[in-house]
Formats: C-alpha cells, structure tokens, sequence
C-alpha cells in the first residue's frame, strides 16, 4: 500500500515538474511574424543560459528585450558567447511580442560582419 502510494505521489510530481517547465517556456506563436523587421542597435545585456539567451538591445531609443535560440544551436552556428559583447552594435531580424512590444524573437542576428540564422 505504501508503495503504491510513493508511486502515486511520485508520478504525480514528476508531471507537475514537466508542466511547469513547459508552461514557463516562452511559445513562439506569441509572436507576430507579419511584423518581421531588421533593427540595428547596442547590446545593452546579456544572459547566457539554457533554454534561451536572451540579450537587451538599445534601438531607437528603446531597451529591447530580445530572445536568442539556444546556446548549443548558436555555437554550433558559429555564435559564440563573447561575440555579444556589451556595448556591440549588431542587427537583429526579429519578430515583435504580440502583447510586449518591448519583447523580440530574433531570426538572425549580424555581428562583426557575420550573419547567423537563429531559427531556420
């Protein structure tokens, strides 16, 4: 009986644990392809770490929120952590957030001279 229960309340935290992290993980239907667009601006910040890199650029006068593929996909590509550097300018085709303007998917990203394919 007891082993059924541990089981039970086994079972049932490791699906609230997996809900959990899919549920905070950002869906890319949030943001609006049809207003795709290229923007060049200064990395203000960034966070280098599983499951997305996320930088903060300063465009048009504005502090942007801008989310990177994973970290593996981007070195894989060629995008290494150093290479976004604070203080860079660099051009992000992004995807603005349905509801955040302030918020970005980015596409592709150019820096020193290089375009790297984020998402395709």
């Amino acid at each position: 009986m007891r082993l059924a229960f541990a089981a039970m309340v086994a079972a049932t935290l490791s699906t609230a644990a997996i809900t959990g992290t899919a549920f905070a993980h950002h869906g890319w239907e949030a943001y609006d392809a049809a207003k795709q667009q290229k923007v060049t601006g200064t990395i203000a910040d960034l966070k280098w770490e599983q499951p997305h890199a996320v930088l903060w650029l300063t465009a048009n006068g504005a502090r942007h929120e801008v989310w990177l593929s994973p970290l593996q996909r981007m070195v894989d590509r060629g995008l290494q952590k150093e290479a976004l550097a604070k203080g860079k300018t660099v051009t992000v085709e992004v995807q603005p957030h349905a509801k955040n303007a302030n918020e970005w998917k980015a596409l592709s990203i150019t820096v020193d001279g290089k375009d790297v394919n984020l998402m395709r």
